[in-house]
């Protein structure tokens, strides 16, 4: 006889199982017996099956008890970091094969596209797998990833889906955002799967699932309904734990550098618009330059500029930096002013005056015949200048 639940042939008799909307399934389940799970398994609940790793495994009181994830086991181990470099672009699918590679995962691009033309995988001690996966979510390069009941890792949403097999409401939770469901087809209660039911108000939007198996031998299965955010569904269990973070950490974005395109230029201020309108800046206005202690210069509008926040105070943006190039440089490039024991800077075209001594003895010849004697040079005398280097430019 089979068993509804099984962890690598062993029965499930307590535990959760859950499936979110984003990253990997994780399980901590009690198994019939003391014969311990490791390695990769099967995890089957009904007619669903998902390929899981064991992340820990010890018997207590007759039973197994069980921690899996989802996939090959490779996202929550640590990995070397990596610089990757190319004139023709760094590639998506080559950053997350690489990484998939190093720790024994599987993964699946579903859009590949190019991060840049240099990019670098980091390992802070604490870092895991995982974090390029959360990484590219961050920089807007995925919009989600999950572990297929393959243990496949995908770097897209879950397909939207509409639940078509037969299935009884239960129970709702509304306060918890929460619909326990029976049914006999759980593969095709994925997350981003849509359902209505005369007991419910309206289409609901699986953010996640949750199997729940309590020591008196009870099944549930649970629905975690999405909620809606500016950015699409919300990861019902993420969710909470990012805007927390997300909160803590606001205060340190004040200690980045910024792309800024340049709007009404002056030789001491910008405006500008923020290059990459995902990250929450605003425009800015007076910002002063400071990009050169020897000069000043008006930058190009339109230009590229980076803007800092002194001592990271939101209070005290400043301009470290503005583009230059042959076509879009900065112009009315003026020298600072000259500072006591400094020297001029003299330029091309402009009028030199040389001083000789006004004796000075030759030895020669002239008009073919040899002479020898003292010339008297006339001094001082006038000229222009008529070339000079090129790593240094002034205006004429």
């Amino acid at each position: 006889m089979g068993f509804f639940a099984t962890c690598g042939g062993l029965q499930v008799v307590g535990g959760t199982l859950l499936i979110p909307l984003i990253g990997a399934w994780t399980a901590d389940l009690q198994l019939a017996g003391q014969q311990l799970v490791t390695g990769q398994v099967s995890v089957v609940i009904g007619n669903l099956t998902l390929q899981g790793f064991v992340y820990r495994s010890e018997p207590y009181g007759g039973q197994v008890r069980a921690r899996l994830v989802g996939g090959y086991g490779g996202w929550r181990t640590s990995i070397m970091p990596q610089g990757y470099g190319s004139a023709q672009g760094v590639k998506l699918s080559t950053i997350l094969n690489d990484a998939a590679s190093a720790c024994g995962e599987q993964v699946n691009i579903f859009a590949d596209t190019t991060v840049g033309q240099a990019f670098v995988r980091v390992n802070f001690g604490t870092s895991v797998a995982s974090d390029i996966l959360w990484q590219m979510i961050a920089l807007g390069y995925m919009t989600a990833w999950y572990v297929a009941p393959s243990g496949v890792t995908m770097t897209g949403p879950w397909p939207l889906a509409t639940v078509s097999t037969p299935f009884t409401v239960t129970d709702q939770k509304p306060d918890e955002g929460i619909v326990e469901i029976g049914t006999e087809d759980y593969a095709s209660w994925m997350p981003g799967a849509s359902f209505s039911n005369p007991l419910l108000t309206g289409m609901f939007t699986s953010a996640g699932v949750q199997y729940v198996f309590d020591n008196e031998g009870n099944f549930r299965f649970q629905v975690l309904t999405g909620i809606t955010s500016p950015n699409g569904m919300e990861d019902r269990v993420l969710g909470p734990f990012q805007r927390v973070i997300q909160k803590e950490i606001a205060p340190l974005r004040f200690f980045g550098r910024y792309s800024y395109k340049i709007v009404n230029p002056s030789s001491t201020t910008i405006d500008g618009t923020p290059v990459d309108t995902t990250l929450g800046l605003p425009d800015v206005q007076n910002v002063p330059i400071t990009a050169d202690s020897l000069a000043t210069y008006t930058p190009p509008s339109g230009g590229v500029a980076h803007v800092q926040f002194v001592n990271g105070d939101p209070t005290q943006p400043i301009c470290v930096w503005t583009e230059s190039d042959s076509s879009n440089g900065p112009d009315n490039v003026t020298f600072a002013p000259q500072k006591s024991g400094q020297s001029n800077v003299a330029r091309v075209t402009d009028s030199v005056t040389v001083m000789f001594p006004p004796l000075m003895q030759v030895a020669g010849s002239l008009a073919g015949a040899p002479f020898v004697g003292v010339l008297t040079i006339t001094s001082p005398a006038v000229g222009t200048i008529q070339t000079g280097s090129a790593t240094v430019m002034a205006p004429m």
